[in-house]
């Protein structure tokens, strides 16, 4: 029957146009969802795997709210005292847009990790109390001698 496959092709349709509404509005696959009428997670998925045009459609839903995103936060970064309140948002923009400047670049070297290592296996090996090396000391003793001296303390 032409006409209700017809049908059941619009609603498919109707249906991820107001999904991919709801991720240009939220960014979220749960508002997508309800978007759409409250279709199951199950549903989107299939629409990946089987719809051609739906992949490019989901992902260009999703830059798109990224832009929208990015844009508030241009808005916020671009004003000096709302920055000076959060300057982790102009750091991560400046990563973002000129990396090749400010993104850090460090590179451990494999010696460097290696004693980094060999440093915390000797702390570990010492008493955050005295300093001292500790023996295979069981942990639940360990324990009860920090609280012990925690309550000397007091």
């Amino acid at each position: 029957m032409p006409g209700k496959r017809d049908e059941r092709l619009e609603g498919k349709k109707l249906r991820q146009k107001l999904f991919l509404q709801g991720i240009r509005e939220t960014g979220t696959i749960t508002s997508g969802l309800e978007r759409a009428g409250g279709i199951d997670r199950s549903t989107y998925k299939k629409w990946l795997a089987n719809d051609p045009d739906f992949p490019e459609l989901f992902d260009d839903a999703q830059k798109e709210f990224g832009e929208r995103l990015e844009a508030v936060v241009i808005g916020i970064v671009m004003d000096p005292e709302a920055v000076k309140k959060n300057p982790l948002l102009m750091i991560t923009m400046l990563n973002s847009h000129l990396p090749w400047k400010y993104r850090q670049t460090g590179i451990v070297q494999e010696d460097t990790a290696r004693e980094v290592l060999k440093e915390f296996r000797k702390a570990a090996k010492k008493s955050p109390l005295t300093g001292e090396a500790v023996e295979d000391t069981p942990v639940e003793k360990q324990i009860s001698d920090i609280l012990e001296k925690k309550y000397q303390e007091e």
